[in-house]
């Protein structure tokens, strides 16, 4: 990758970071862009007990297009409190000022996946976020790496329920790989050939139906901390003092 392109990649993810880096003092500029700042009223007791229990690690959202990663995932950093949302596609897409869909038309895929792969390498350098990734983010085993540094959820709706959310012609324009035949056949044969790369996750939360996003953040959450209570991480060193 150019080096130019790499500078530009880290300052469009240091300036999309809310959560303090390893080690690193955050700039006060985006200390106030922090979930930590919000009303208190948008935590819960779970999400606090959760917080405190993942001690600075992060927890990545993984699961396909339409799995609710990114509402979801606002939604759990609201209840954690001390942990900000961050979204690994809309990051990309501030860093390249293309949006997904046209780097996969002009580039190929294959450089979309090394775009990706360069935000998840620096998204790791940070702690305390709860992170929405592609949904092909899994494919690749370098973004393992990463994404073994902390918690990762498989959201996993049903087939059918995919297929409802991303039917309409806006939804299947932003996805590239929808672009062509049917929606719920090339769903399908998409899930089946990321199966084994999604079972790979800590904690798996299926979705039947149009459940709730504000339902399923709970037993994210939920499902999260019985997780970590059977299984502790390692902790992550936060911010000096």
């Amino acid at each position: 990758m150019p080096k130019a392109l790499q500078l530009l990649l880290g300052l469009a993810t240091a300036s999309a970071f809310t959560g303090p880096r390893r080690g690193v003092q955050r700039p006060s500029q985006l200390i106030r862009r922090s979930s930590a700042a919000e009303p208190e009223s948008r935590t819960t007791t779970a999400g606090r007990e959760l917080a405190e229990a993942l001690q600075n690690v992060n927890l990545y959202l993984i699961g396909m297009m339409g799995s609710g990663k990114t509402s979801v995932g606002e939604l759990v950093s609201r209840q954690l409190g001390s942990y900000t949302f961050l979204d690994t596609d809309a990051t990309l897409e501030a860093a390249t000022k293309r949006t997904v869909a046209d780097i996969f038309e002009k580039d190929g895929e294959a450089a979309f996946r090394e775009l990706e792969g360069s935000i998840m390498e620096q998204v790791a350098a940070y702690v305390r976020l709860v992170v929405a990734t592609g949904g092909g983010v899994v494919t690749r085993q370098q973004n393992w790496a990463s994404l073994r540094q902390g918690i990762v959820v498989w959201l996993d709706p049903d087939v059918e329920t995919l297929t409802a959310r991303l039917s309409s012609g806006d939804e299947a324009g932003k996805r590239p790989l929808l672009q062509q035949g049917d929606v719920g056949a090339t769903l399908s044969a998409t899930l089946e050939k990321r199966r084994e790369f999604y079972e790979q996750c800590d904690v798996r939360v299926s979705i039947q139906g149009e459940e709730n996003a504000s339902d399923t953040a709970a037993r994210v959450v939920a499902d999260a901390l019985a997780f970590i209570r059977a299984n502790p991480p390692k902790a992550a060193p936060g911010p000096p003092e």
